[in-house]
């Protein structure tokens, strides 16, 4: 049984447990590994290479293309500004849609990675400028380029490995467009146009979804913010519904559905909406101080065991730790989850950053080995 094979059906059916920490996505372990400092130089090579040090079956994330590629006809990128100095760099696009254009602010330091300091819509007069943009791509008919994208992926990762494709699939993140809290807002001030712009996104991904599929993903990534960020009526007026949605079209595809929440996931854990979002792999059931859960047993017992879970060593103990205290801790965790009957990999609670020791990932894994 190959990697890909042995991610899948312990996913669906469990079985013998392994370990599986989150390397890559720009948290910079891998480029560490790699003896880089900019995390944007880090390549697949080096993801990949780092996950072979370890003893550990990797599912490897893409990203999905640029959307706005789809619709070259309308839109344009266009570099305003690119400048390198005091171990920062800063980038500032534009992206021209037809008549409108948004910019977007990208900054990257050493070591520590890129955010972005000014998303596209940061003031709700934008939002027409994404509801046209969402209307030019839902007269997209041929995707193509993202099935090609898809299938070069899986020839870089190999036919052996698990991948996923992420992108915000979720409608209530609006394609990333604004953050986090002037999304909140908007929907609490402008309902009946954030519903309708949800309903595009859910149209334009279930085509994406059928086009990801073509292409020989395992996974597909459904995001959504923690209880830090929204409250649970988000969860129930929006995420929830579409959520369900989204992940019944990709499982019609045969595709299994991968949610990643670095936060605290309560009450929205006590209240079952994660049972209610047609969820694969979850990740993460953490304590305090990274998340917020009771203790790993009460959780379980609040998750549908249908549902896998991976992690959940936090990062604290992971920068600060012994290795022999992770060993600790890692089994601890392997024991309450055969305690209680639970599909469970044994992760991080989040990617893994630059300074998290080497030798403290290796006591993790090897507990399974």
């Amino acid at each position: 049984m190959n990697n890909r094979e042995k991610y899948i059906s312990y996913v669906k059916n469990g079985g013998k447990p392994f370990a599986s920490p989150q390397i890559g996505a720009g948290a910079g372990f891998d480029t560490k590994l790699a003896g880089k400092e900019w995390i944007s130089q880090t390549t697949f090579e080096d993801l990949k290479n780092a996950c072979g040090k370890f003893n550990m079956t990797p599912l490897y994330n893409f990203g999905m293309i640029d959307l706005s590629s789809l619709i070259a006809h309308e839109c344009k990128w266009e570099n305003l500004r690119s400048e390198e100095t005091g171990g920062r760099k800063y980038y500032e696009n534009r992206l021209n849609i037809g008549k409108y254009f948004l910019d977007v602010h990208m900054t990257e330091e050493k070591i520590k990675g890129g955010f972005q300091t000014k998303y596209f819509i940061t003031h709700e007069d934008e939002f027409a400028v994404l509801d046209y943009y969402l209307d030019r791509l839902l007269e997209v008919t041929d995707f193509t380029p993202v099935t090609e994208h898809v299938k070069n992926c899986r020839r870089i990762a190999g036919d052996g490995e698990a991948i996923d494709i992420q992108w915000a699939m979720q409608p209530y993140e609006l394609f990333c467009f604004a953050d986090t809290m002037n999304t909140a807002v908007f929907a609490l001030e402008h309902r009946n146009l954030f519903i309708k712009m949800m309903d595009k996104i859910l149209e334009i991904d279930e085509k994406l979804i059928k086009a990801v599929a073509l292409g020989g993903s395992d996974f597909i990534f459904l995001g959504g913010p923690g209880s830090e960020m929204i409250s649970p009526k988000y969860y129930e007026d929006f995420l929830v519904p579409y959520s369900k949605i989204v992940t019944d079209t990709a499982h019609k595809e045969n595709l299994l559905i991968y949610s990643h929440i670095c936060s605290p996931v309560e009450p929205m854990l006590t209240k079952g909406y994660y049972n209610r979002m047609g969820i694969d792999l979850f990740e993460t059931l953490s304590p305090e101080p990274v998340g917020n859960i009771k203790s790993l047993e009460d959780a379980f017992n609040k998750l549908n065991p249908d549902i896998c879970t991976r992690g959940n060593i936090g990062l604290d103990k992971l920068l600060l730790c012994t290795p022999d205290e992770i060993r600790d801790i890692a089994s601890d965790i392997v024991r309450t989850a055969e305690k209680c009957g639970r599909k469970h990999i044994l992760a991080a609670s989040d990617y893994l950053f630059y300074d998290v020791p080497e030798e403290n990932v290796h006591a993790m894994c090897d507990v399974l080995s």
